[in-house]
């Protein structure tokens, strides 16, 4: 399925075997950006039914589309190619994406929001990936940034109950120096801001695609009570959870 958004922006989804990754791929041309996304599911500690089914989901931005943004846009400002593995925010892009209902110029709407979240989720990955830091030499070390991966890789399956920062550093075989400097430098959050962001977005995830109550939702993600669920929902994505729950 392939759609004209608007003049110079085109979406195309197909639907694939199933694939076993998550990963977006970038190119660029003098006169546009393509942006293609293989998505096979929510991978970030949360279940969802379009895991059952694998997609490519692309976009084209013309460089006259991208200059309605801004006359003197620069292409260059984007990598000729490149490719990484979906971040989570990407993922919930594309889950919504998968799911749209939306018909007409909404759905247009709708997708050309999604296609500009997209390609500034990849830009930021981008630059937190070739970003060096100068005051983390430790981590020019493959073996130490692999411990700061790992820490991610804990943090993810264990949201509900994550390890404090002195059982993470042991954990993954480093100083709480070094695991807390590493860990920002590495995903631009503090552990903390990123147990936080992830949560919310399993949160964001179950509130419109199961019939969990905000009691069962709150245990699920690792909150004592619904009402501190509320609470830190609210400060987080700006309306209470109650106002996004399935019907």
């Amino acid at each position: 399925m392939t759609d004209t958004i608007k003049n110079g922006l085109q979406f195309s989804l197909s639907a694939l075997n199933s694939i076993e990754q998550n990963y977006s791929f970038l190119s660029r041309d003098p006169e546009s950006i393509k942006l293609s996304c293989l998505y096979s599911g929510m991978n970030c500690n949360m279940n969802s039914e379009d895991k059952t089914l694998s997609h490519l989901i692309e976009f084209y931005f013309s460089i006259d589309y991208l200059k309605t943004y801004s006359s003197d846009f620069d292409l260059n400002q984007f990598p000729v190619y490149q490719e990484h593995e979906i971040c989570c925010n990407t993922q919930m892009i594309l889950h919504e994406i998968i799911q749209c209902k939306l018909e007409g110029v909404f759905r247009k709407m709708f997708l050309e929001s999604k296609s500009l979240a997209l390609l500034l989720c990849f830009q930021k990955c981008n630059t937190i990936n070739s970003n060096e830091c100068s005051s983390c030499k430790f981590l020019a070390k493959p073996i130490e940034k692999e411990k700061i991966f790992k820490a991610k890789y804990i943090l993810l399956n264990n949201l509900n109950t994550p390890p404090t920062i002195p059982e993470l550093s042991l954990l993954i075989g480093t100083n709480q120096c070094y695991l807390k400097k590493g860990f920002k430098e590495v995903f631009g959050l503090t552990v903390y801001d990123f147990v936080l962001e992830q949560r919310m977005l399993k949160a964001k995830l179950l509130l419109s695609t199961s019939s969990y109550t905000l009691s069962q939702l709150a245990d699920e993600i690792g909150y004592s009570s619904a009402g501190n669920f509320s609470t830190a929902f609210k400060k987080y994505a700006g309306v209470f959870p109650s106002e996004l729950q399935q019907n």
